[in-house]
């Protein structure tokens, strides 16, 4: 399938220079044209190594609160006649790293659906910080009320066609991280097709963290926190689509 990467990155620590570089051959390989909206955080030796990827580019004024509004433009950025895949650039860099058979796979599977959802298998979800399973659970539980899909939602990986392109940038109007769960449920809505997969491959880590063998995030109360206060955030997303349940 040919498709385009719109992605956000963030690195105030220069993490990915390194990766970008490593990884290069791979990222053209597996996307026909990469764009990225980069944080005006990004360390410069990040920012050159995306440059020299050949990524259209664009610049936002870092703020956590509005992710969802990063991740929108990225993919209006990204958008023309062909799908796009969404996904935050370090999670993308780690799949194709570690799971680059299973990144082809998943990008084209169910090739009719207007909006791919790709979440963790049970497998690799299970693997994944305590304080992700338990918060994540509980949004992925109400969604399947909702909906009837019991989906990972909150990775944060969508394949779009050029209509749902055109719906996100048009219509979404949450600006937080909980676009994890508005852009399907518009898409539903909204009557396009709706398709899942799941990878084997994806895990998280913290910026931060990029590259460490294991996430040390729960052991600190703060990031519980964080967690929790996201949950919450995907919940009042939520909310405006319960007439979803009736139909």
């Amino acid at each position: 399938m040919d498709v385009v990467l719109g992605a956000t990155l963030h690195d105030p620590v220069g993490r990915l220079a390194e990766a970008i570089e490593r990884l290069a051959p791979h990222l053209r390989d597996a996307f026909s044209a990469i764009a990225l909206n980069i944080s005006d955080a990004t360390l410069p030796d990040v920012v050159e190594a995306a440059a020299a990827l050949g990524a259209k580019t664009m610049m936002h004024e870092a703020n956590e609160a509005n992710i969802g509004r990063f991740r929108r433009d990225a993919v209006a950025l990204a958008g023309d006649s062909r799908p796009v895949l969404y996904a935050d650039f370090d999670h993308l860099l780690r799949w194709v790293e570690f799971g680059l058979d299973d990144l082809r796979r998943v990008i084209g599977a169910e090739p009719g659906a207007d909006m791919l959802v790709v979440g963790r298998s049970d497998r690799a979800f299970s693997t994944e910080p305590r304080r992700l399973r338990e918060t994540e659970h509980w949004v992925n539980h109400t969604h399947a009320l909702l909906t009837g899909d019991h989906w990972d939602l909150m990775f944060a990986i969508r394949r779009l066609s050029p209509a749902a392109v055109r719906l996100i940038v048009a219509q979404s109007r949450v600006d937080t991280l909980a676009s994890d769960v508005e852009w399907p449920l518009l898409a539903r809505r909204a009557g396009l097709r709706l398709g899942y997969a799941q990878s084997e491959a994806l895990f998280y880590r913290t910026i931060d963290e990029f590259g460490a063998e294991t996430d040390g995030g729960d052991q600190e109360a703060l990031q519980w926190i964080r967690r929790l206060e996201f949950a919450g955030m995907h919940a009042a997303a939520m909310r405006p689509f319960l007439d979803l349940k009736a139909s």
